[in-house]
């Protein structure tokens, strides 16, 4: 036992062999912690981790393949838009075209029907000139006779 002294009186008392035991309990303890609380701790810290990181590289593996989806599906509604652009302007030219060879149908059967009836006209007039030379000295009569009958 070691003791320590202040002018005459004794101040400590440190007994070495229970200080030993102490710390060799101390060490016991440190170890038991070590094996049955630290290091499972620590694995179990570790293994947390360890799947923290799988998850964000899938995270990240997932966000590259959502936006490589992404951009397929903006080229898809690109394509499909230019598609119904050009399909909508092939009906709208053949819609002019029809429309343009249904005037122009419509122009010729005008104009034959106005040709048929010039001809028809022309007929006509054909016959009421037949009619009225036929029936010119019959007229010529009735005026004269209508003539002298006022005069």
């Amino acid at each position: 036992m070691v003791k320590f002294w202040q002018k005459g009186v004794p101040m400590l008392d440190i007994n070495v062999g229970l200080m030993l035991f102490e710390a060799g309990i101390f060490l016991i303890t440190l170890v038991l912690l070590n094996k049955w609380l630290f290091q499972p701790l620590v694995k179990f810290m570790e293994e947390r981790d360890a799947k923290l990181k799988q998850s964000l590289n899938q995270i990240e593996g997932n966000s590259e393949e959502v936006e490589k989806l992404q951009k397929e599906i903006e080229e898809i509604l690109h394509r499909a838009r230019v598609d119904a652009n050009r399909i909508r302007e092939e009906a709208r030219l053949e819609a002019v075209k029809q429309a343009e060879v249904m005037k122009m149908e419509k122009m010729e059967e005008l104009e034959k029907a106005k040709a048929q009836l010039q001809r028809e006209i022309e007929q006509e007039k054909r016959e009421l000139m037949e009619a009225l030379q036929k029936e010119e000295p019959q007229l010529k009569a009735l005026l004269e006779t209508k003539f002298k009958g006022v005069a």
